[in-house]
């Protein structure tokens, strides 16, 4: 959901049929601090209501997993035509290869359905899974959404952090299940996964749109999806952490601690929705309640780069030099490739008289950077210190 275009490596991964696994993954950029697991439970709870003065928004109903009459027709010329399933199923999975006739580039701002997918040639992973899907079964082939259990991958969007997730395909074969995947993520092959059913990978899909509003700071239109996520899938926790969020940035403070509650009432072990209630409790003083949760949220938060950032500036404001350049350099270890953090390092080394080692971390930010940054990276190290 966030992050540059990217055109990734194709992987297929081939799993024997005794090895079946236990779950589908997410889409790709899901918003803040979200998980997966749901404990099962049989009661419905409707989300409370969201109080704003414009006029309400309404999420019609989409198949996901529709075949729209361009992908017949490709179907039909390049796969249907032929009888044997497994020629089939290797057909279908060269097409949409970057380098196959129908082509696909792993993008993961595009959270779209089947045919949006096929008409883009590009989409995140639940895009992509959509599309792999119904073409799949269209062809007469067993295909399943597979969520993969990896370790929490972080982002952040301005004021907002993002827990990363994930979601694949898994088509069966003669003696053999196939992973299709088109992100080029390197997945343990002993990783815990499960196969999740489709409303499931729907509300995945839901709850995507409306972490992308909310990022944009549409909340009417947030709402209005991770309502419908929960309407679909009522035991997924993410779009109830989400629509937690979406309570406390419309200043309805009740219904967000509501929220969150639900999530964890869901699976006590929702870590995000702990963390937000954590948050939530602190802006309310509420110092009794926040301090039930504190240990457990700053254990979790110790993952997560992005608060380790929050952390070094802390310490850097207090002129905590060897605090700030220690908590920067474990963020680094747990996420290297983002600029963010690499420009906070250069920055806290400057400040601190290592001005060797700042100019060696402003070479990493530049490489990291994307080129809309790359002229803000390339003025003098001492006006973009001045300027934080």
């Amino acid at each position: 959901m966030i992050g540059k275009h990217l055109t990734m490596k194709f992987l297929i991964d081939m799993v024997r049929h005794f090895f079946i696994p236990a779950k589908a993954l997410l889409p790709l950029a899901v918003l803040l601090l979200l998980s997966a697991c749901a404990a099962p439970q049989s009661q419905q709870i409707s989300p409370p209501a969201f109080q704003h003065a414009g006029v309400e928004t309404k999420v019609a109903d989409v198949d996901v997993l529709a075949v729209s009459p361009a992908m017949e027709a490709f179907l039909q010329r390049y796969i249907l035509k032929y009888s044997d399933r497994q020629t089939r199923l290797t057909l279908l999975i060269h097409s949409v290869t970057s380098n196959g006739v129908l082509g696909f580039d792993y993008d993961e701002s595009l959270t779209l359905s089947s045919t949006e997918t096929f008409d883009a040639r590009a989409g995140n992973c639940i895009g992509f899974a959509n599309m792999v899907i119904a073409m799949a079964r269209r062809s007469g082939l067993k295909a399943d959404y597979q969520e993969v259990y990896r370790r929490p991958e972080w982002s952040s969007h301005e004021d907002t952090v993002l827990l990363i997730k994930h979601i694949n395909v898994i088509v069966s074969g003669r003696g053999y299940t196939y992973v299709v995947d088109a992100s080029g993520i390197k997945i343990d092959p002993n990783i815990r996964r499960r196969i999740v059913r489709d409303n499931y990978a729907k509300a995945l899909y839901l709850n995507n749109i409306g972490a992308e509003a909310l990022l944009k700071g549409d909340l009417p239109t947030a709402y209005a999806y991770m309502s419908k996520a929960i309407d679909t899938e009522p035991l997924m926790t993410d779009p109830w952490v989400n629509l937690g969020v979406v309570f406390s940035r419309n200043s309805q403070f009740k219904e967000a601690e509501t929220a969150f509650q639900r999530a964890l009432q869901i699976d006590s072990s929702e870590y995000s929705a702990m963390s937000n209630l954590y948050e939530l409790y602190l802006a309310q003083d509420d110092l009794q309640a926040a301090e039930q949760l504190q240990a457990k949220v700053e254990d979790y938060r110790w993952g997560n780069p992005y608060h380790l950032l929050k952390l070094s500036n802390a310490a850097l404001e207090e002129s905590q030099f060897e605090e700030s350049t220690s908590l920067l350099r474990r963020a680094i270890r747990k996420k290297r490739g983002d600029h963010l953090l690499h420009f906070a390092l250069a920055k806290t080394q400057y400040l601190s008289g290592q001005f060797s080692d700042a100019h060696s971390s402003m070479l990493r930010v530049k490489e990291l950077a994307p080129e809309a940054m790359q002229v803000y990276y390339g003025r003098p190290l001492e006006e973009l210190v001045a300027e934080r």
